[in-house]
C-alpha cells in the first residue's frame, strides 16, 4: 500500500502520509501551539497562534503570514479524541472557501499514518481556492514542513 498520496475526490482533498514517528509525538506536534508555529503552512509562510484550545467546541485562531499578508483562520474543533482523531470547521475572511477537516493518526508498525480529509462546499470551490491560492500544493507543503519538523525533532 502507497502511504505518501494525495487524491480528489469531487469535493473532498484527501491526504496520507505514513510519518516515522510514534503517534502521540505526531499527535502533541499536530495539537500545541509551540511545535505547530514550526510547521503549519505552506512554504514560505509563518504563523502567530492567538490562543488555541483542542477540546470539542473551543477554537484555534491564529494569522498565516505569506504573500506579503495576513491571513486570519479559525478551527473550531468538533471532535478531538486523542490520539488518533481530530475533526474540524476551518474558517477564514471569507466564509464561502470554509470547510470540514478530519485528521486520523492511525499506529503502524511504530509509525504513523496520517489521513486528512478535507472537505469543501464544491470541487469548484476546490478549483477557484486552487487557481487564487494553490491551495493543493500548500497542503502538501505543509504535510512536508510537519514531517521534516518530526525528523528534526526526533534527531537533536
Amino acid at each position: 500500500m502507497e502511504y505518501n498520496t494525495f487524491r480528489q475526490e469531487e469535493n473532498m482533498l484527501i491526504h496520507t502520509r505514513l510519518i516515522d514517528a510514534p503517534r502521540d509525538l505526531v499527535w502533541e506536534v499536530w495539537t500545541n501551539p509551540e511545535h505547530i508555529k514550526e510547521w503549519w503552512g505552506p512554504d514560505g509562510f509563518s504563523l502567530t497562534t492567538i490562543s488555541m484550545q483542542v477540546e470539542p467546541g473551543k477554537t484555534w485562531d491564529f494569522l498565516m503570514h505569506g504573500w506579503g499578508k495576513d491571513w486570519d483562520n479559525k478551527i473550531t474543533y468538533v471532535e478531538v479524541i486523542k490520539p488518533s482523531l481530530l475533526s474540524y470547521k476551518h474558517s477564514g475572511s471569507d466564509a464561502e472557501y470554509n470547510f470540514e477537516v478530519t485528521v486520523s493518526f492511525e499506529e503502524v508498525e511504530g509509525k504513523t499514518l496520517l489521513t486528512m480529509k478535507s472537505t469543501f462546499k464544491s470541487k469548484e470551490i476546490i478549483d477557484e481556492l486552487n487557481r487564487k491560492v494553490n491551495a493543493i500544493e500548500g497542503g502538501k507543503q505543509t504535510l512536508n514542513r510537519l514531517q521534516h519538523y518530526i525528523k528534526a525533532l526526533i534527531n537533536k
